[in-house]
């Protein structure tokens, strides 16, 4: 189950500023940066409304379900990302086959990216939008690779986690600002 462990820290950052940002994460020389925006759909499990699955319409889009290890924070979770074909796959098709399992759209969300990759660490500023592309938040996370877990083990990589966290106190942000809370749980509709 390692393979689908998602180990992460979000963050608030409506007061960094994308270029203090950018200039923080270039002093550990990243291999890849990645600039990436795209929709995604947030649906909710009718009959568990804690349960949800999220499409990501973007020029790989992919199918996602996450679940808590912890029910008090999202620092560890499984995380399955299922790849589809963009030839072949739609929201149209998504929204037909998320219903026959249940599921119903709750929220959708846009986003803008910018992700580095830094050795065992991907770190991203994103910007979320409204479906009616009104800014509704900043943050920044910090997750490990999901393929560096298995190698490093869990706490081996919460470890590194924890020490590229302390890089971002220049940026203000300490382990006392992690959010515990997802953007699911930030943003879906009761």
């Amino acid at each position: 189950m390692s393979n689908f462990k998602e180990l992460e820290f979000k963050f608030k950052a409506d007061d960094v500023k994308l270029q203090d940002f950018l200039a923080f994460a270039e002093k550990y020389n990243p291999e890849i940066r990645k600039d990436a925006s795209s929709w995604d759909f947030y649906y909710v499990n009718e009959a568990n409304q804690d349960e949800f699955m999220r499409y990501r319409d973007s020029d790989k889009p992919e199918l996602t379900i996450k679940r808590k290890v912890n029910a008090n924070n999202n620092w560890e979770r499984v995380e399955v990302d299922l790849p589809l074909d963009p030839k072949y796959i739609n929201k149209s098709t998504v929204d037909t086959w998320v219903a026959l399992e249940g599921y119903k759209q709750n929220f959708c969300i846009y986003k803008t990216c910018f992700i580095l990759w830094i050795g065992n660490i991907n770190t991203v500023y994103y910007i979320v939008y409204n479906e009616n592309m009104k800014e509704v938040g900043r943050f920044i996370e910090v997750e490990v690779n999901k393929d560096a877990v298995p190698k490093l083990g869990t706490d081996k990589a919460f470890e590194e986690l924890k020490e590229f966290e302390q890089g971002l106190s220049t940026l203000g942000l300490s382990p006392q600002n992690r959010l515990k809370k997802s953007l699911f749980e930030m943003y879906r509709k009761v």
